[in-house]
This record gives structure tokens, C-alpha cells and sequence, in this order.
């Protein structure tokens, strides 16, 4: 833990960056050497009261122990925010490679400060988000990162930063024989295409995404190029550019549908000290260097390693969680064919279970990709990687990181349940409706 600790005043040089269903992300402005270059994740209380998941004030619960109980840290911890640190120090850092993951450090902050920013960026944040939750101001810490968003820390350098935020979401169809015969189309229809239509249906979006997460982690570069077109077409919370720390393209909470012809001038005119080419075709040049440094620095492939965890799909894994939590499967008493998911071996179950919240950690979370451009045949850092684009005849420096890496409790496992069910019976209405059938195999 380190020992700057902000004051009430200091929470004019925050600015709101975004936010999930669990933390907040602000940017700093001001000119403090210390800060410069960096962000800080905050966590957000609903304001119905009820936590997300079952944490206790004091760290995982009695079952959430033996999941983790290899990572000793994490089972001895009693503070919520250092929990999330470590779960990312110890469980994703190691899957997803220590150059792609940078956990940050915690920094101490008084109330004070927090209720400080609660009050400056609630007119910053998108209406239904703020109406939901608000800072969680009984924290003592937050976490401190490097702004992703910026190439160096510090300044502005002579050369622009340029960086793109993809959620990629689940990139593989699950095969599980856990499946109900009836819920097949999950074997050849992604997750992503059949939640569009219940986010259609409860007007979370006015469109349908073009976007299928199987182009973009084919390892194909012609369905890469395809997959990152589709999101810059209708980015929803999928897709967002920013220019030097500054948002230039996407929505800040919730995202944009559809990508129009005014937005599309506006982001041209910006790229254009960027991307040398004609006009008119520096957001297509754009997008064919995100779809280039993807299929060239290989990072989804670990991505999709480490999603591919869950074996069993929640329609096998829920069985499994009754089972450990000592309660009586709620699932079975709707369908009572699944007693060979009850009759496995408790180190087992431990596993499916660590296995498949690991999993919906990396469904979930988002790549963070930084361009600069640099000289041609000039690499300013070792540690950068390097991508010569052909259709512009220019050199870029990159860097890849993976964020929202966040643990889930394991009480999520119901809700995982309950909401894959009503995808499901969304999608099978629809689909009557349409007198079509699901695609059997």
C-alpha cells in the first residue's frame, strides 16, 4: 500500500473515463508528477443496497475460501479492494502473460475524497448509470493504474497516442453435453448474437450488433478485418477510441448503437495528423491497423485459452454449485438428469467451479491496444512491439493490455443461470415467431 494519500481538494484533478457494472474509472488532469500518466478505479455501490454477490466486508466467503485456497494471500485477505488486486496478481496475470496484465497498486484515500468525486462526476456520468450506484464511499482504498490510454507516463509527447478499448466477448461455442436438447442453437449461435436480441427486446439497444466474437478470435486476418469493421459500425459498449488519454470515438457508460455519418466525419478529422492517407480513408486505415496488431501480437488466442476454461457450460457447472454450496439443486427439481454432475469427487468441484469464474472473468474483460506512430526502421522501446502498415507506409509502436479483470463471487453462479435462461427463451420465441427451428445437429 503506498503512502500518498489524496486529499478532499485533490478530487478536481479526476475526471470521469467510464465505468462497469462494479467500478469506476477516472482519469488525471492535473499536473502532479506522482499522478501523471495514471488512473484510478474506484468502486461503486448500488444504491438498492444490495453488494454485487455475497462479499462480505471482510473478504471472500466460507466457499469462496476453498475455491481460492491455493492462493494464500487471497484466502487471508480481509480487505475487498486489496481481494481484487491480488485476485488479478495471482489468477489472471499468470493466464494471460505479466506483459498484458498490470494489476496496479492500492493507494489509501480518506471518505472525504471520495464523497469529493462522488459530487464532481455525477453530472459526468450517463443518467441510468448514475441512478443505479453511486461511489461506495466506506472505501479506504482505490486502485491506482497506468493510464493505458497514454503511451508514456507523463506527458503529452510530440507524438500522439491513439488507443482502442474492445470488449471482445466470448470468442468459442460451447460443445458441453450438459446443454438441454432444447437450448442446441448455443452449439452453432453465439452468446453475444442471442443476447442482442433480449437486449433488443428490453431496449438496453435500438439495434442489433453486426459484430460475432468468432471473427475476431479466429485468428483469420480477413475475419479479424471483418469483426473490427462490424464493431467500428455499431460499437454499443464493445468499441471506444481515445486520442491522448481523451475519448474521440464510442460512448463513455454505455456505449453508442450505430455509428452515423456525422460521427464518422468527426473521427476522420481527427485520425488525419494520425493516419497518413487521402481523405476520406483514415478511419478505414484505422481500422485495418486494430485489425492488424490483433492478428499479429496473437494476444486473443491467450484470451480465448483462458475462456475456454469452462468446460462445462452454466448448464453443467450450476449443478456442481448446489452441490458445494450444501443446498438442494434448484435445477434438478425442474429436470432430474443430472446426478452424475452430484456424485463427482469435492476437489473436482472445486476445480469446475474456479475454472468456470475464471472463465467469466476473461468472457468479460476488455483489451486495452496504444499505437504511436514512430520512424520508419526506428524502435524507440524494447518494449514495445512494432507493426508496419503497408497501406500507409508507416511505422507504429503498440502495446497490448488486458483490464476488468475483475473476480466474480460465486454467487453470481444463479444469476449466470437465471439470465442464460431467459437468453435462451428469448432467442426459442423468437425464433417461433419466425417459424423457424433451432439448428440440430
Amino acid at each position: 500500500m503506498e503512502e500518498i494519500v489524496l486529499e478532499p481538494k485533490d478530487a478536481v484533478d479526476w475526471s470521469y473515463r467510464g465505468e462497469g457494472a462494479v467500478n469506476l474509472v477516472l482519469a488525471y488532469t492535473g499536473s502532479s508528477p506522482t499522478f501523471l500518466g495514471k488512473m484510478m478505479r474506484i468502486q461503486k455501490m448500488p444504491k438498492d443496497g444490495n453488494e454485487n454477490g455475497d462479499k462480505s466486508e471482510n473478504g471472500l466467503t466460507t466457499h469462496e475460501k476453498l475455491i481460492w485456497a491455493d492462493i494464500k494471500d487471497l484466502v487471508s485477505c480481509k480487505n475487498k479492494e486489496i481481494e481484487e488486486y491480488l485476485f488479478v496478481k495471482h489468477v489472471m496475470r499468470p493466464l494471460l502473460g505479466r506483459k498484458h496484465v498490470n494489476p496496479g497498486i492500492r493507494l489509501l484515500v480518506p471518505k472525504e475524497f471520495l464523497e469529493s468525486v462522488e459530487k464532481i462526476i455525477t453530472s459526468q456520468r450517463p443518467s441510468w448509470r448514475a441512478d443505479a450506484a453511486s461511489v461506495d464511499t466506506n472505501r479506504s482504498s482505490v486502485l491506482l493504474m497506468d493510464d493505458l490510454t497514454l503511451f508514456a507516463h507523463g506527458h503529452v509527447e510530440d507524438k500522439p497516442c491513439l488507443s482502442v478499448e474492445i470488449k471482445p466477448k466470448c470468442g468459442f461455442l460451447p460443445s458441453s453435453s450438459f446443454i438441454a436438447e432444447e437450448n442446441v442453437s448455443k452449439k452453432s449461435i453465439t452468446r453475444f448474437e442471442m443476447h442482442q436480441i433480449l437486449k433488443l427486446k428490453e431496449n438496453e439497444i435500438s439495434e442489433i450488433s453486426e459484430y460475432d466474437p468468432l471473427d475476431l478470435f479466429s485468428g483469420s486476418k480477413e475475419r479479424i478485418l471483418k469483426a473490427i469493421k462490424a464493431l467500428y459500425a455499431t460499437p454499443q459498449n464493445n468499441f471506444r477510441v481515445f486520442l491522448n488519454g481523451s475519448l474521440v470515438f464510442g460512448g463513455l457508460g454505455g456505449g453508442i448503437c450505430k455509428t452515423t455519418s456525422k460521427v464518422e466525419l468527426a473521427f476522420e478529422h481527427i485520425l488525419k495528423d494520425i493516419i497518413k492517407t487521402d481523405d476520406g480513408l483514415c478511419a478505414d486505415r484505422f481500422i485495418e491497423l486494430v485489425a492488424e496488431t490483433v492478428y499479429t501480437s496473437g494476444v486473443l488466442d491467450q484470451l480465448l485459452d483462458v475462456q475456454k476454461l469452462d468446460n462445462y457450460n452454466i448448464e453443467g457447472a450450476i449443478h456442481v454449485y448446489y452441490d458445494f454450496i450444501d443446498q438442494p439443486c434448484k435445477v434438478c427439481r425442474e429436470l432430474n438428469q443430472y446426478s452424475s454432475m452430484h456424485s463427482i469427487p469435492l476437489d473436482e468441484k472445486v476445480n469446475i467451479l474456479k475454472d468456470f469464474l475464471i472463465s467469466a472473468t476473461a468472457k468479460d474483460c476488455s483489451v486495452m491496444i496504444s499505437f504511436r506512430s514512430t520512424e520508419v526502421g526506428l524502435s524507440r522501446s524494447s518494449s514495445h512491439s512494432n507493426l508496419h502498415l503497408e497501406s500507409t507506409k508507416q511505422e507504429f509502436e503498440y502495446k497490448v493490455h488486458f483490464i476488468d479483470l475483475d473476480m466474480r463471487p460465486l454467487k453470481k453462479m444463479e444469476v449466470y443461470y437465471e439470465l442464460d435462461k431467459k437468453i435462451m427463451n428469448t432467442y426459442l420465441e423468437m425464433l417461433k415467431k419466425k417459424g423457424d427451428q433451432p439448428r440440430c445437429f
